[in-house]
């Protein structure tokens, strides 16, 4: 699983000691030993907001994701993802093109990448600033285990997590339990009751998650988690 593809960027391996290493990492209830990161430190310095959704995404989940990544990017508030394909690709694919900053973690090693076809992606995301992360030596292969474990780091480095598309069950819907535990916000969109790849969104919502309806309702809930300067566009 994953192919070797060496990532080209500044490469730091950070402990818990580290003054560098990503505070909101050290709080979460499993926190990870060692980071290991292609790109810049300084996008981890501030906690940002997870999109994350079904890896066979439909073609309204992807347009969310990269709906409100957009809105990230344009705001100047970090993007946080895993580095599946379908709405993960999406949202990460749309915050490179409106020069947003991403931190993308992987299950597997950074030398490791999967899935293959996103190496490119993965590659402009270090040239517009932006970081990718795994706390697995830089060639150690994915497996299976490692994506539910690197759901929790998705989690910890945001404020909030965005549910877009999630089967029952599913990796994304775990990644909200992951949010819960960690005393994060967890917002998701909603989708039609007779489709499977909605159906842990919208139980999310049934269980208590603020649900993102459109532009309007997630910019007030990026106001509130960010303050007057997530009201608007950044020049």
């Amino acid at each position: 699983m994953g192919t070797q593809a060496k990532l080209e960027g500044t490469r730091f391996e950070l402990t818990a000691d580290d003054a560098m290493f990503p505070e909101a990492l050290r709080r979460i209830p499993i926190p990870p030993e060692k980071l290991y990161i292609i790109g810049s430190v300084d996008a981890l310095s501030t906690e940002g907001v997870a999109i994350v959704g079904a890896r066979k995404a439909t073609p309204y989940g992807k347009e969310c994701a990269a709906k409100f990544a957009t809105m990230l990017a344009v705001r100047d508030i970090a993007l946080v993802t895993g580095s599946a394909r379908g709405c993960d690709a999406a949202a990460l694919r749309s915050c490179v093109e409106h020069g947003g900053r991403a931190a993308v973690f992987l299950g597997g090693g950074c030398d490791v990448v999967y899935p293959s076809e996103n190496a490119g992606l993965f590659q402009q995301v270090v040239e517009k600033g932006g970081v990718i992360v795994s706390e697995h030596a830089w060639d150690v292969p994915p497996q299976p285990f490692m994506f539910r474990a690197r759901n929790r780091l998705t989690a910890g480095q945001s404020k909030a997590v965005l549910i877009i598309e999630a089967g029952l069950p599913s990796g994304t819907f775990s990644t909200a339990d992951d949010a819960l535990e960690s005393c994060k916000e967890v917002f998701a969109v909603p989708g039609p009751i007779n489709s499977p790849a909605s159906r842990g969104a919208n139980r999310l919502i049934y269980q208590g998650a603020t649900p993102i309806v459109d532009e309007d309702t997630f910019a007030n809930q990026l106001h509130a988690l960010f303050g007057k300067n997530a009201l608007s566009e950044q020049s």
